[in-house]
Formats: C-alpha cells, structure tokens, sequence
C-alpha cells in the first residue's frame, strides 16, 4: 500500500503559479493511469493533467478555483480506497491539509486551521497583509515577518514599486497575488487613471505574460533579421495536390532544412549552446485573449497529410483553451503566419528561449524577371529573425538560402 502525492506540475518553462480549473474525479474515485485527473489554468491556456498512476483519489487538497506554486502538492492518490492517510514525517508523507510549497517547506493550508490550533498559529484576517511570525527571545516578542505572496505577485510588486508587506493579500490564506499588487498599486497612484472618454482594462494573464517575455526578448536577446522573396509555383502545386494549407508546407520545409542546420535549432544557455535532437516547430495561433504558440512535435518525420492534421488539432486546441500539457513547452523554431490576414511581409519577434522564428506573408502573384522575359509567378517574402548570440548572418543565410530552395523545388 503507499500514498501517491499529486502535485501541480509545471507545464512550461515561464510557469511559476497555476490555478486548478476543475476536478474531473470526486474524493473515493478509482482513478486509472493515464486518465484526466484536472485541469489547470496557466499563465497561457487551460491544460488537461493525466493521473500518474491508477489508485483511489482520497483527498483534494486544492478546491477548484485555488491558485497555487508548481510543486504544490493538490491532492493524494492512494492504492486502496481505505488506506490511512499518514502524518508528515522524515519520511516525507504529507499530512492531510498540508501544503508543499516550491522549495519543500509545509505549511498549513486555510482549512486545516482549527479551533484548537490557533493558540500556536497566527489567524490570517481578511483584511491584513499576508505574513508568518518569528520570535526573537524569550519573551516571544515578533523580531521579523515574512510576506507570503506568489513568485508572480512578487515580479509585479517590482515592477510597479510595490512594498508587499502594505499589500492586503485575497488568496488562500491571504496570500498576495498579482490582482492585489495591482489593487494596491492603483489605490496609491503607481498607475494613471483614465481621463474622461477613456476606459481602463485590467491585463489578462495571458497578455500579462506577452508582455513579459516579449520585453525580455527584446531588452535581453540581441536579434537581427533577414528576408527573402521565395518562388511558390512548385509549392503551389503541391499544396493543390495534397490539399493542405501554406502554412503546412512551410512548416515542412523548415523542419527538413533543420535538419542540416543544427544551429538554427539551438538556443543560448549561459556559457553554452544546447541543441535539440527532435525538429518540434511552434505554430503561432491568434486567440481571443492574445497568442499562443502550441508545438507540433517531430515534424520532419510527418506526411503534409499528418502535419495538416497535427496542425488543426493544435489551433483548436488553442482556440478552445483546452490543450494537453505537453503542448506548449519544447519548441525549438517557430513559424508565424499572417499571410492570411493579408499581410505582405513583417518582422517576428524571437520567442526565447528558442534562437529562431520565421515570418510568413502572403502568396501573392507579382512581376518577376525570367530568362529575359518578365513573367507572373506566386511569391511570398520569408523574414527570419534570429539570435545573434546563436547564430551569425551567414548560418542565417544559409539556412533561408536552403529553405528558399526546398520551396522553389517543392521537395517536402
């Protein structure tokens, strides 16, 4: 018999916090391996969690509706549906209540408090800064407090000049979070008010997080960017043939030409570059709430007919805010296409910690010079942005270089 810990995983590498949306079994559930456990809300979609082993769910620790650290333990699995719970101990078992923060501390969550244990724990009032006492002598007098807040909740007190110990906490256990940082921000002036004729719209989480890592790629990834008009006549004909989209195509001819180059497929890890075995490209996808890039794994490996399939389960998996974890973490490229919102040619942002993105325009019909005659061919301009700590401007040639010609030949 033995007690299996659920804990809130981290499905990406910005993840830092995530919200259980819902449970998709009830406390004394038989729960089999591999079958959805939750869903959990992070900071860019709604993700199903698989159960890691078959059991009988005992006890949720964390409601619906509660946001919580990676790492938390949410809830425990056992192997039979009466099995004893056990107390934390040296053996590491998590008393029922209890909480695993992200460095392995416990502490209490808000229901496990009892009447009779408040004499030993400080009552958390609604309408106090979150904090846990330390005592310094014998008289017990409180030397030092610690705020308890989300790693989230904390970057935004930085960023507005927030102090948290004078921020009113509204999560679990009056824990701050990023909407009471920016509650107590705005109550203090660190933002302005709209003036008339005007409306204020809270960030969502999603556009939050937009936010952050496009002002980190640019601030702290030194990118350049080239471009190239591109032959479709042959690509053309066989996206006809096949039936599936451009984007399809492109993203076929960008995982075959990666394959001969392994830097484009790299990314800056300190003093090191670390490159990926497996060609998993990013599809940028527009979404009501902002932008979310799922991945299409092994796509070198993939027909047009699979890749076209792979393609439109990930967009409505992004659409409809329901994708699996793994979908939106491991990416080492990423193609973004507005061609079909009638765009001719922009320039893409590097999506780190990826060292390369491909912007796609649309296939348009334009004058071309060919063998002294002026003819109409299908063009599209390609604009590839780049992370000069990864690669250099020839690599970045080459490699459009390449990938012009794999077009221009439709060799996919």
């Amino acid at each position: 018999m033995s007690v299996t810990e659920i804990i809130l995983p981290k499905l990406g590498l910005t993840m830092d916090e995530g919200k259980v949306l819902s449970w998709h079994k009830h406390e004394g559930d038989a729960v089999a391996a591999g079958e959805i456990l939750f869903e959990v809300e992070t900071d860019k979609a709604a993700m199903e969690v698989e159960a890691p082993g078959a059991g009988f769910l005992r006890r949720i620790i964390v409601a619906e509706g509660e946001s919580v650290p990676v790492a938390t333990v949410i809830a425990l699995l056992t192997t039979t549906p009466d099995e004893a719970l056990p107390l934390a101990g040296s053996d590491g078992a998590l008393e029922p209540g209890r909480r695993v923060g992200p460095a392995g501390e416990t502490r209490a969550s808000p229901e496990a408090v009892t009447p009779s244990s408040t004499s030993q724990a400080q009552t958390v009032h609604p309408d106090s800064p979150a904090r846990s006492p330390s005592t310094d002598g014998a008289d017990g007098s409180a030397s030092t407090t610690r705020v308890i807040a989300s790693p989230a909740a904390k970057r935004r007190a930085e960023a507005l000049g927030v102090e948290l110990a004078s921020v009113v906490g509204t999560g679990p256990g009056g824990r701050i979070q990023i909407e009471d940082v920016e509650k107590a921000a705005a109550a203090k002036g660190g933002s302005t008010a709209p003036v008339a004729g005007e409306r204020r719209e809270p960030l969502s989480r999603m556009r939050r997080t937009i936010a952050e890592r496009m002002t980190h790629s640019f601030r702290d990834v030194p990118q350049f960017s080239i471009s190239r008009d591109v032959d479709m006549t042959a690509a053309e004909a066989l996206r006809k043939r096949e039936g599936v989209s451009y984007t399809d195509v492109m993203l076929a001819a960008c995982a075959k030409t990666l394959v001969a180059h392994p830097r484009l497929r790299s990314r800056f890890d300190g003093d090191a570059l670390v490159t990926s075995d497996g060609i998993h490209i990013g599809h940028a996808v527009a979404v009501e709430a902002g932008l979310l890039v799922p991945v299409i794994r092994d796509v070198e490996r993939r027909s047009l007919a699979e890749l076209k399939s792979a393609r439109e389960a990930v967009e409505r998996g992004a659409r409809d805010g329901r994708l699996p974890s793994e979908a939106l973490a491991g990416a080492v490229f990423t193609v973004s296409n507005l061609g079909t919102l009638g765009v001719d040619r922009f320039t893409a942002i590097v999506n780190p910690p990826e060292a390369a993105i491909l912007a796609l325009g649309r296939v348009t019909d334009r004058v071309v010079a060919r063998d002294g005659k002026a003819e109409i061919r299908p063009l599209v301009t390609l604009t590839l942005s780049i992370d000069h700590r990864v690669a250099d401007g020839a690599e970045a040639a080459r490699f459009l270089t390449d990938l012009a010609d794999r077009l221009e030949r439709a060799d996919l």
